[in-house]
Parts: structure tokens; C-alpha cells; sequence
């Protein structure tokens, strides 16, 4: 016991985290107040744990304190340690294959003109254009070097499939505003509108 005593005088609390005031505690006259100033009391009380955490953690990495009690608990957190490590390799080493192909990290084929995947909805980054007819171009390139087709022709009907992709298409309410496509109440006059 007088091990945790000791600890707690070494453990620092970063100052302000008790947000909080006499008034929303004492103020809770309704169910909702009451319940939203015990969730943030229990949301404190998890930052608390998880600093005092963190600083047990680096305390005990610098051999500073060693307490048996939690020994085991901070020999899981090195194997999870050791763990993400390799994930994140893993990570980057995926991501590597897959840049210079046409498949996502989540592993979707994508089609040479989507600029989100389908699947996942994460950003296509490309580093080299791909030709209508599949073939991967550098961008340096004047003409694909599979159906002739330039390069500039190449990039312009993709950003012109991308552009008719983006733009949602509109119709007009009585009063004259625009309004998408599946929406059914206009925004401008609070009219229903009729598809």
C-alpha cells in the first residue's frame, strides 16, 4: 500500500482537468442534468486513469518505480507495443503494393476514373494516369503506348466523367431556386417539390 501512496505523489495530473463547476454539479435539478454531468464526471474520470496510466507506464520504462501488482499489466502493453509496431509495418508495406496499382488498401478493384474507391470511399491517389484502355501511362508520357489515344484527350474525358459524377443533377421549385435531384422540400421557400 504504501508503494501506491508513493506512486500517486509521483504521478502528475495535467492541471484543468477538472472542468466542471459547483453549479452544474449542484444544478442538476432535471433527470437530463443529472445525467449529463455524471457522464462528463465519468469521461474525467477516464482521462484521470488513462494520464495516471501513461505516466505509471513511462515511469516504470525509466526504472523508476516497480510495482509487482502491475508488472503483468505493463507486459501487455509491451507485446501490444511490439504488436502495433508490426501492424503499422504491415500498413505501410501494403500500402506501398498497392499505390501503383489500381486496387485500394481495402482491396477493391478500382476503375481507372474513380477518384474515391466504392467501397470504402478513401481518395485514390495516382501517381501515373490510367488510359481508358487500362494501361498505366506516366505522366510524362505524350501518348498511351497501348491504343495511341493522347494524352491530353486521355485527361480531359476523365475530368469530364469526374465533373458529371460530382455535379448532382438540379431541378427547378416555383419560386426559382435550384434543387437537387431526391430532395423533396426546397430550401429557398419550404415548398414541396415534385420530381
Amino acid at each position: 500500500m504504501d508503494n501506491l501512496k508513493g506512486l500517486m505523489k509521483m504521478v502528475k495530473v495535467p492541471e484543468g482537468i477538472h472542468t466542471a463547476t459547483k453549479a452544474q454539479a449542484e444544478g442538476g435539478s432535471n433527470l437530463k442534468a443529472v445525467k449529463k454531468t455524471l457522464e462528463d464526471k465519468m469521461n474525467e474520470k477516464v482521462k484521470i486513469y488513462g494520464f495516471i496510466g501513461m505516466e505509471i507506464y513511462d515511469l516504470s520504462k525509466e526504472n523508476r518505480i516497480e510495482i509487482a501488482e502491475i508488472k503483468t499489466y505493463l507486459d501487455k502493453m509491451d507485446a501490444l507495443n511490439v504488436e502495433i509496431e508490426e501492424l503499422e509495418k504491415q500498413k505501410e508495406e501494403l500500402e506501398r503494393k498497392t499505390a501503383k496499382k489500381n486496387i485500394c488498401s481495402c482491396g477493391y478493384k478500382l476503375k481507372p476514373q474513380d477518384r474515391f474507391c466504392p467501397n470504402c470511399g478513401e481518395v485514390v491517389e495516382r501517381d501515373v494516369i490510367i488510359c481508358t484502355c487500362g494501361a498505366e501511362l506516366s505522366k510524362t508520357a505524350k501518348f498511351c503506348g497501348t491504343c495511341g489515344k493522347p494524352i491530353e484527350e486521355i485527361v480531359s474525358t476523365q475530368q469530364s466523367a469526374q465533373t458529371v459524377q460530382a455535379a448532382p443533377a438540379m431541378k427547378e421549385c416555383i419560386c426559382g431556386a435550384k434543387v437537387p435531384v431526391g430532395q423533396f422540400m426546397c430550401l429557398e421557400c419550404g415548398r414541396k417539390v415534385e420530381d
